[in-house]
């Protein structure tokens, strides 16, 4: 499939692969997150002293990952996130049913009953997003949430961008803050990312 048109505006990229990703079908998007769960749980235990995972709970198009947290739930603890005064945290759920709909319609942890994950407790993380580069970049949705705490964490700790293939680019825009992934998880495979160059 044809990359869009190179372009400087996030926004117009976001809307070409929103489109990409609804055009896909549920169905589709169904069978290629059963392959990432796959390809994920097979990988994450190779990597030894990954105990505390950061995940999402995903919209609609997005790569579903409840399938991953139960094939590692009896080795890992999963954090979810939440938007806490304008700042994304991660909390300790042990299984996604105890995720609550918030505001937006978006399944998420309780502050009242879930513990917090600081950003140096985290041993892996699993970013989701519109877009990705095979160099790394990141294309978010435009709130900045993930922007904001993947600096916090641990530059040894391994961000995994999280996406279908047709969400890989040649290129994307990106900003001089913006941190880049360490690996690709589609439902290819996970593969680690080449020298950052996009």
């Amino acid at each position: 499939m044809a990359n869009p048109p190179p372009s400087h505006h996030k926004e117009h990229c976001r809307e070409l692969l929103q489109t990409l990703l609804t055009a896909s079908g549920s169905e589709k998007r169904h069978e290629w997150s059963s392959r990432i769960c796959h390809c994920l749980a097979h990988w994450i235990p190779s990597l030894h002293e990954v105990r505390t995972i950061a995940t999402y709970a995903a919209l609609e198009t997005e790569v579903h990952l409840e399938p991953l947290h139960s094939a590692l739930q009896d080795s890992c603890q999963f954090a979810y996130p939440l938007v806490v005064d304008d700042t994304l945290r991660f909390y300790r759920v042990a299984d996604p049913s105890e995720l609550t709909t918030g505001a937006f319609g978006v399944l998420e942890p309780d502050p009242r009953f879930h513990d917090v994950a600081c950003a140096d407790e985290l041993d892996l993380c699993l970013c989701p997003g519109l877009g990705f580069t095979r160099g790394g970049v990141r294309l978010g949705r435009g709130k900045a949430y993930y922007d904001s705490v993947l600096p916090q964490i641990p530059s040894t700790v391994f961000r995994v961008g999280i996406a279908f293939e047709l969400q890989v680019r040649n290129f994307l825009p990106r900003d001089a803050h913006d941190v880049l992934m360490t690996h690709l998880g589609t439902e290819e495979g996970v593969t680690p990312i080449r020298a950052a160059s996009s």
